[in-house]
């Protein structure tokens, strides 16, 4: 290969590893417990909800969030039928959604023991249940990774699903 092919080589190689490092923010949900954690990408101003049934009441309730800009969950409402999932919120008055405006950092679920929670992303609906069994503890926060980082943890999770399964991979 002569040397008019190397400057375009490196330029080339040099803008695949920019694009493969630049971070991206996504919405990460950890099960420390097992191992298991789940990617969403996601920009600041999008909007996602929890759904799932109240465990005391067993009435369905909704959480609404958006991503804030300085790195937050921003719980933006909570959305229920049921008055008495209300005033258990602490909502004085029946009127089915209650806008709010609560920053957090992160957020701890245990997944339900009946009906799971729900999370609706960009039209995109994922049962709790894919990420632990229930009764496991689910934390759900905002995340900086890289394409390179969500690739090795993709490969990380299949080598551990292979695991749990029997399966072991072998050279031939």
């Amino acid at each position: 290969m002569g040397k008019a092919w190397r400057l375009p080589l490196l330029l080339l190689a040099a803008a695949g590893g920019a694009f493969l490092f630049r971070p991206e923010t996504v919405l990460e949900f950890e099960n420390e417990g097992r191992g298991i954690v789940a990617r969403y990408p996601v920009n600041p101003g999008d909007a996602f909800a929890i759904t799932y049934r109240h465990s005391i009441y067993l009435q369905p309730v909704v959480e609404e969030f958006s991503v804030g800009a300085g790195g937050d969950l921003v719980l933006t409402g909570v959305r229920s039928d049921s008055g008495a999932v209300l005033e258990y919120f602490g909502f004085s008055d029946s009127r089915p959604f209650h806008a709010m405006n609560r920053p957090m950092r992160a957020i701890v679920f245990r997944v339900a023991m009946e009906g799971a929670q729900t999370l609706t992303l960009g039209g995109k609906r994922i049962s709790f249940l894919g990420l632990g069994d229930p009764g496991d503890r689910i934390t759900l926060r905002l995340a900086d990774v890289s394409m390179a980082a969500r690739g090795a943890g993709w490969v990380e999770r299949q080598m551990h699903r292979m695991q749990r399964s029997g399966l072991t991979w072998r050279r031939p």
